[in-house]
């Protein structure tokens, strides 16, 4: 576990140790604005998809901006236990629960917080069924639909209906409803398919005479397309509150509350410097972060360090111990390296606050 050098409440950012991920309080409380303001006004609610920061403190925040189904999602069950344990009592798991001990954990947890969990195959479902009936406790379950070619899901229409029907007629389990979580989607046509096979499907459930309380879909890129769409209730979004590099390029509504403040620690070319954040320290999974310095370039992270292209004047003058901001490519890879970020307001830190489920990734 890191072990951080706590700072006092109003010291400068700049005197930091580095590298270190800091949020901008501003940018979040903005980016909050932005997205529950939306959901104020439409039928559709938002439900915070925490997998993006596992930060409980922030997710407090998200549920208290309004415009939300008073409830969050999450990956794991590792993730639900942490949120659960913060105070949270109406968990989704995007996720299909398969494992014996996870699903053992699973209704251990039941007992405590409404869980919600997605299911797509029959086996899947007796399984669920089972394990709740010897616990002795209710699960809720949401039909997981394929809507993309990549995803996970059982096909929409009658195959949904069919895996709505099982699970209404199986012991302790509850049918909830639909999901579809594609992830980012941002062109508009190829969104408005994925989620109208939704919106179908709760048609043809609902004609079979289950009835459908959530049709969960969409995400942060295409949050205003699902929340106007009728016959949708929540939207599973999460990135919006903290952005990334992924996202910021097309939701310019929102703006990259967290980034990593690093050092430059060598200059070994006119063209070329060093900065002590690595991969440990941002991951490169799905693409190279960005740097806030003029005429400079990400080119590669090592473990350690970053290497950083520089022309004109930006070659010339950047000095040994100056200071640069990276955004990350993707929030949730990198957020998951630390254990606690900073928190500042106006340049100056305002709180610490724990990433407490960090690593739950069972």
């Amino acid at each position: 576990m890191e072990r951080p050098i706590f700072k006092p409440v109003g010291t400068p950012v700049a005197e930091l140790d580095t590298p270190t991920l800091v949020l901008d309080l501003t940018l979040v409380e903005q980016n909050l604005v932005t997205l529950h303001t939306f959901f104020q006004q439409c039928p559709a609610k938002v439900r915070p998809y925490v997998t993006a920061h596992r930060c409980p403190t922030l997710a407090h925040k998200q549920l208290a901006a309004g415009g939300t189904v008073d409830g969050i999602g999450v990956s794991t069950v590792g993730e639900a236990e942490v949120f659960a344990g913060h105070g949270f009592d109406d968990i989704l798991i995007a996720n299909a629960i398969v494992s014996r001990p996870k699903i053992r954990r699973l209704c251990a947890l039941a007992r405590q917080t409404n869980m919600t969990v997605a299911v797509d195959n029959p086996a899947h479902v007796q399984a669920l069924s089972e394990a709740a009936t010897a616990a002795g406790v209710t699960l809720q379950v949401v039909v997981g639909l394929q809507t993309h070619a990549q995803g996970c899901g059982v096909a929409p229409g009658q195959p949904a209906v069919a895996l709505a029907q099982q699970v209404h007629t199986s012991s302790h389990l509850v049918f909830a409803g639909l999901m579809s979580y594609a992830g980012p989607v941002f062109h508009a046509d190829a969104a408005r398919q994925e989620i109208q096979q939704a919106v179908d499907t709760r048609e043809l459930v609902e004609r079979a005479g289950l009835p459908v309380r959530i049709v969960s879909t969409g995400t942060t890129s295409n949050y205003t397309i699902a929340g106007s769409t009728s016959g949708v209730t929540e939207v599973l979004a999460g990135t919006y509150v903290l952005l990334d590099a992924h996202y910021a390029a097309h939701c310019p509504q929102f703006a990259p509350a967290a980034r990593v403040l690093t050092t430059i620690s060598s200059r070994p070319e006119p063209g070329t410097a060093i900065a002590d954040a690595g991969q440990k320290a941002v991951s490169t999974d799905r693409g190279l972060p960005l740097v806030d310095l003029p005429l400079a370039t990400v080119t590669s992270l090592s473990a350690e360090h970053c290497r950083l292209q520089l022309t004109g004047t930006t070659a010339a003058t950047l000095q040994l111990g100056a200071q640069c901001w990276l955004t990350p490519y993707d929030l949730g890879t990198c957020i998951n390296l630390y254990d606690y970020v900073h928190v500042a307001r106006h340049d100056h830190l305002e709180a610490v606050w724990r990433v407490a489920a960090r690593g739950q990734y069972r």
